[in-house]
């Protein structure tokens, strides 16, 4: 789970309007101090919905929405974007849905505290800067995946029990266990059977698992963990492919060459310049 956005400051949207469009993305908004308009596009017809502070308002990545108001507007907000949702919030919600909820001030403390720690991720860690370089890639999105479990706890605080849904299944749950294992035990590089029995299950029964709820192998979903991780890291111009095939748990430089390269049909050395590339435009 990634932070593609975060921000934080006041807010004219009466004066400068954010047209109604799909973000392709779960958003966290909290409107702390003022007030807005939130408004909502769907089947060709246009609804405005007014916002009093402090209100919390999520929205799926499908849902077309922008902001608006009165010229007198102002507002102060922080906002966070994530590319995936727990499934709670999914289930509650819906990609093309929202849902606002009013919220009493003495939590801004906490909404501060979790935007600073995605900033947390960004600083310095480590003893030295070369332990940073390596460390920073691996921890930001152990951080982000913290945040975003907080703000759906606090989301689901405000949501009566019985609008939850209906919880995943056992199946579900046991393959939602293993990737989450198998991601936080990502540069040790397990193996089915470690996976397995470190959630309590024989191989061949995570293996049924894996392909009743995803349709894929077990070690088909852990390679596309690899592969996020590492094209994560190359992000960070300072690592080596040695470095990145440690953290992403391929062994060594050559393997993961070689792996990446069967995949994407492309070398790590092509894909970094791709995004060098990008961040210059």
């Amino acid at each position: 789970m990634l932070l593609l956005y975060r921000n934080r400051g006041k807010r004219r949207y009466g004066i400068a309007p954010l047209i109604p469009y799909r973000r392709g993305a779960w958003e966290f908004q909290f409107i702390f101090e003022g007030q807005c308009n939130l408004v909502i596009r769907k089947d060709q017809s246009i609804h405005v919905e007014r916002i009093v502070s402090p209100t919390l308002v999520v929205s799926g990545p499908e849902c077309v929405h922008g902001w608006g108001g009165e010229p007198s507007d102002a507002c102060r907000s922080i906002i966070f974007h994530f590319d995936e949702a727990e499934y709670t919030v999914r289930s509650i919600i819906g990609n093309e849905g929202h849902r606002r909820i009013p919220f009493r001030a003495t939590f801004l403390p906490l909404i501060e505290q979790l935007y600073e720690r995605c900033g947390e991720a960004r600083k310095t860690i480590g003893a030295t800067p070369l332990e940073a370089q390596r460390n920073m890639g691996v921890l930001e999105p152990l951080i982000y995946r913290i945040v975003a479990s907080e703000l759906t706890l606090f989301f689901l605080k405000h949501i009566p029990r019985v609008q939850w849904g209906d919880p995943p299944n056992y199946g579900t749950s046991k393959v939602n266990e293993a990737m989450a294992w198998y991601e936080a035990n990502l540069q040790q590089g397990p193996n089915i059977a470690e996976v397995a029995e470190a959630i309590h299950l024989s191989a061949s029964h995570l293996r049924r698992l894996f392909h009743k709820v995803r349709g894929i192998s077990p070690q088909q979903a852990f390679t596309h963990v690899q592969f996020e991780r590492a094209k994560w890291l190359m992000r960070d111009p300072e690592m080596t492919l040695e470095q990145i095939s440690e953290h992403a748990g391929f062994g060594s430089g050559s393997a993961f060459s070689r792996a990446f390269k069967s995949e994407f049909h492309i070398s790590p050395l092509q894909y970094r310049q791709k995004i060098q590339a990008r961040s210059l435009r």
